[in-house]
Formats: C-alpha cells, structure tokens, sequence
C-alpha cells in the first residue's frame, strides 16, 4: 500500500501543479531547477481498530516545495496545498502501470517554511515544507 501510495501523490503533484516531483530515497540527488516538489515517506502508525485483527494505518509523507524567490513560494504555496487537500487523488498501481485501483483523500496537517542553516547554500532558501497523511483500513 505504502508503495501505491507514494507513487499517487507523486504522480497527482506533478500532474496536478506541472512541477517536476521527485521521490525522496536514500542517495537521489536533487536537480538544480526550481520550483520543485519533493515527496518523502515519514513515520507510519498502526492502531488496531476492532477484535477480529482490522487495522488503521495513518500513512505520512513531507512533501517539500522550493522555488526561486519568497513571491514564488507564497502563490505555489496555495497550489501545492490546494491540490492535496481539495482533489481525490487517483491510486495508481506502481507496479503496473496505467492500472488504476481507486481513489483516495489526503489531509494536509503543518506546513513549515524553512530557513536554511547556511544562508551561503542558494539551493536551500525559499523552502516550505507540507505534513501530509492519509488513513487506510486493513
């Protein structure tokens, strides 16, 4: 499910703002381009839900935004949230493409702007960074 997931909300972000998503995982490298979204798998968690084993998982992600200048991440800003929270968000099969296997909604729980530790580093300013979850029962 997990893998499903990262691959919708990726796949809509770009789809839905027409910036370049990249999947975060060990050892990717970032491109110079901006703006850019980045998605990012956070710390999932399971509650059990009744006696006969059903489980909620709250699956969690940090989707991260930079651009080019502070006017550019307040307007995007507004888009990226807006297409998170607003839009049913198509759930892809990642293993095969163009398979479709519903439909789900995301809900969007921070979103942090942050400032770069080391104001030399160009590449890190104008950043916010969005907390987003989805649940599931399984």
């Amino acid at each position: 499910m997990q893998f499903n997931l990262t691959h919708s909300l990726r796949t809509h972000l770009e789809a839905s703002t027409s910036i370049k998503t990249v999947w975060l995982y060990d050892g990717v490298k970032l491109p110079a381009e901006r703006p850019l979204l980045t998605v990012e798998q956070m710390q999932n968690n399971n509650t059990n839900i009744s006696k006969s084993r059903r489980f909620e998982t709250t699956y969690r992600w940090q989707v991260g935004l930079y651009t080019s200048s502070i006017r550019e991440r307040s307007l995007l800003q507004d888009a990226v949230k807006g297409s998170l929270i607003k839009d049913k968000i198509e759930l892809l099969n990642a293993t095969t493409p163009g398979e479709k296997l519903g439909y789900f909604y995301a809900l969007v729980t921070g979103e942090v702007p942050i400032i770069p530790e080391d104001i030399s580093d160009k590449t890190s300013y104008h950043r916010v960074y969005f907390d987003v979850e989805v649940s599931a029962t399984i």
